[in-house]
């Protein structure tokens, strides 16, 4: 999963206890269903590569996705669930060059199953594992469908922190190891969140996502290294209906474009 689509799930599981704010670590009660509607808006000045290391040419790259997150828990350790990525991408040429061209279809779908190996009153630790299946569209530049499939194993640690009735904090760290098929190398993930919810409605997240390639497998596939800062407000617009807004702008990379993006997500749970 991107670093966007982490941040609003962290977010919409931060929001899911009145007591202690959730962190991605948590797992999905038992018998409940969460589901994230995502829309993800970015733009990227490519010089080479696009961003996610694939080669681009230069440019600027509009891409638009819908990426919907859903999780149920199956019993009080394991949490099954999914995120098919769909996007449509133009790639605008230089100025007073030509060759732009558009594409669109379905990415990735991202499959996942988190285990919770020890739980606490304000702590929780948990291993994930995911198959990121590849997708299917044009063969136009920029490149949208995945070409080969990913395997990621991932450690998370979540803290919670109470500070009244509705006052609550969190904070959650996560490390994965990232198998890449095909030509793209390995990776490594690291993402940090903090969370703060001043009231029963409200809720704000700051979070740090490092992507770093590992040189092997490489040819035709992708090898970069990607620093990712990112943000969300999220308020309650129903009993069980919230409304997230949020953006990351890229900090610093190897081998890929740096951008910026705006997330509009509604969640809910059942």
């Amino acid at each position: 999963m991107g670093a966007v689509a982490r941040l609003l799930a962290t977010l919409a599981l931060g929001m899911s206890l009145a007591s202690a704010a959730q962190a991605g670590a948590w797992p999905q009660e038992q018998g409940r269903w969460l589901i994230v509607n995502q829309f993800t808006f970015s733009d990227t000045a490519t010089k080479g590569y696009d961003n996610q290391g694939r080669p681009a040419g230069n440019g600027s790259l509009k891409q638009f996705e819908f990426s919907p997150y859903i999780e149920y828990g199956v019993t009080p350790e394991w949490t099954l669930g999914l995120q098919p990525r769909f996007q449509v991408a133009h790639l605008s040429a230089p100025v007073g060059q030509k060759g732009a061209s558009s594409a669109s279809g379905l990415a990735e779908v991202n499959l996942f199953s988190r285990y919770t190996l020890y739980r606490w009153d304000y702590d929780v630790l948990a291993v994930q594992a995911m198959l990121g299946v590849p997708g299917f569209a044009g063969k136009n530049m920029p490149t949208v469908a995945a070409p080969w499939p990913e395997y990621e194993a991932r450690l998370l640690y979540g803290h919670s922190f109470d500070f009244g009735k509705n006052i609550s904090a969190f904070f959650d760290t996560e490390v994965a190891y990232r198998l890449e098929g095909g030509h793209n190398a390995d990776q490594i993930h690291s993402d940090t969140t903090f969370g703060f919810r001043p009231d029963s409605d409200w809720l704000a997240m700051l979070q740090f996502n490092a992507t770093w390639g590992l040189a092997n497998n490489t040819g035709s596939g992708s090898n970069y290294d990607q620093y990712r800062l990112s943000a969300a407000i999220g308020r309650r617009v129903g009993a069980d209906t919230w409304l997230l807004l949020g953006g990351y702008t890229d900090l610093g990379g190897r081998n890929v474009s740096l951008g910026n993006g705006v997330t509009v997500s509604i969640w809910t749970k059942f």
